[in-house]
């Protein structure tokens, strides 16, 4: 017998507030799309504009007034005899970049990079229904995907991976979740493991093609891949009873599919743009020195002539809809600028501290990174561990030895024979000069170069090795030796 009765229970839940899913899309997004965004946002929100009369400050403000005031919902109160209009004109409020000379063109926003596939994915992937650990995996598995849009490294070795350098307990169930995600985004069947894989994700996904048509397609390519690949039509049409006709039409619904989801993405290298989010040097007296890369970023305020209109809505019968219009854009301006303000601190802590970490690559050279986490990040700054990825995600660094991206910053690491940790990256670094070294006609395989390794005081595994030159895309030995 059922028995009805109330129970309380206590629980615990985060709900993001407007502001922070703001400041968190904001982090995001790379200088070149930061540039877009606030574009849009000048364009869309007429209580923000350009200040261009007064003299920009030599460098960014990066400091924060952090308060406990949360802003009041402008959609449940449309009077707003509340707001300190002073507030909005001091300059908390106002975003000062570099120094323009007179001799100095008018402000233009810099051309967008140009993007590729691993930036449209990742970008993607935040729209996904996954949690902040689930995300990091998918970022993992993004960079692990090739130009033709395949996905060629095992995920159980991306699980593992992934575990030791982000301090995470994910699953082989948790990254076949994460990947069948990554497969619906945009190209469709990106990240697919092969070809029969990358098929039927596209026709399942594929609301534009007869349903009809599609079954036959889907039969032909879940029941009987083999026979259809290898042009074996008479085999096919007896093991699942199809005419020559179903076949063919078939045939023609499945050849309409992308076999390359990745192709679109191929430019020339000449072509791709990279606007760097950071500019790191060194100094005559060996500081290093970073600069956050805002040159064409402009001054942005809240536009005192809508200040004044809502002085002077107080005083006369301006109409309910016109005042709740004017709160709704002034609270919205005052939450991107503050939002574009943390932006700048949250990057330039999380910066300062990878130059702690990292300071013989920005003085050395690439070849002389250390072991680093997401973990050891967030620790020495206080953020999250997703806070991190963000600031990482698709950001760039120009240093004295050419640009690279923030993540190429983090590896995870293996010890010596003497006991010191040394990052993989470094280990890559030795595979590659080896190959390029070696005698063509005479390659090194796996075997000697874990040899050469280890004589030379690195404790590494041939199957590690292996791994290695897969990732850099090195082929095997017997496919280097030259005649």
């Amino acid at each position: 017998m059922l028995k009805f009765g109330q129970t309380q229970r206590l629980s615990q839940e985060m709900r993001l507030q407007p502001q922070q899913i703001l400041y968190y899309d904001l982090l995001q997004q790379p200088i070149f799309a930061l540039q877009q965004r606030l574009r849009t946002e000048l364009d869309e929100n007429p209580v923000l504009e350009l200040e261009e009369t007064e003299e920009m400050m030599e460098e960014p403000e990066v400091e924060l007034k952090e308060t406990d005031e949360k802003a009041e919902d402008p959609i449940d109160e449309p009077e707003f005899s509340d707001v300190d209009l002073d507030e909005f004109r001091n300059d908390e409020t106002e975003i000062r970049l570099k120094k323009r000379s007179e001799d100095d063109e008018e402000f233009e926003f810099a051309p967008p990079a140009i993007e590729n596939m691993y930036d449209h994915l990742l970008q993607q992937l935040q729209l996904l229904d996954l949690n902040e650990n689930e995300k990091l995996l998918g970022e993992e598995i993004i960079g692990n995907i090739d130009d033709d849009g395949y996905l060629r490294e095992d995920l159980a070795k991306i699980v593992e991976d992934t575990n030791l350098s982000l301090k995470l307990q994910m699953t082989i169930e948790d990254a076949e979740k994460v990947l069948a995600g990554i497969q619906t985004l945009d190209p469709l069947g990106v990240g697919a493991r092969n070809l029969r894989e990358c098929l039927l994700v596209q026709l399942r996904s594929r609301t534009d093609i007869d349903p009809a048509e599609r079954a036959i397609a889907l039969r032909i390519i879940e029941e009987d891949f083999e026979d259809y690949s290898n042009h074996r039509y008479d085999a096919l049409g007896k093991k699942l009873g199809l005419t020559p006709e179903d076949i063919k039409t078939g045939d023609a619904v499945i050849k309409k599919l992308n076999p390359k989801p990745g192709e679109g993405f191929l430019l020339p290298l000449e072509s791709t743009v990279v606007v760097p989010d950071f500019v790191v040097y060194e100094s005559e007296n060996g500081e290093l020195v970073i600069t956050l890369n805002e040159r064409d970023m402009p001054q942005v305020r809240i536009s005192p002539r809508y200040l004044d209109m809502m002085k002077q809505a107080r005083g006369n019968k301006t109409d309910a809809q016109t005042k709740d219009f004017l709160k709704r854009k002034l609270e919205s301006a005052k939450w991107f600028v503050n939002a574009l303000q943390q932006r700048r601190q949250t990057m330039t802590r999380v910066m300062e501290a990878l130059i702690e970490t990292q300071r013989e690559f920005f003085t050395v050279g690439p070849d002389n990174i250390r072991p680093l986490i997401y973990r050891d990040i967030a620790d020495r700054t206080g953020f999250d561990i997703s806070t991190i990825s963000r600031v990482v995600s698709a950001k760039y660094v120009q240093t004295d030895f050419g640009v690279f991206r923030l993540r190429d910053l983090f590896s995870e690491g293996l010890k010596t024979s003497d006991g010191e940790e040394v990052a993989t990256r470094e280990i890559k670094n030795k595979i590659k000069n080896m190959i390029e070294a070696e005698e063509k006609t005479s390659p090194l395989n796996d075997e000697k170069i874990t040899e050469l390794l280890n004589q030379q005081g690195y404790r590494v595994a041939r199957r590690t090795v292996t791994k290695y030159r897969e990732q850099l895309k090195v082929p095997p030995a017997r496919m280097r030796r030259e005649a």
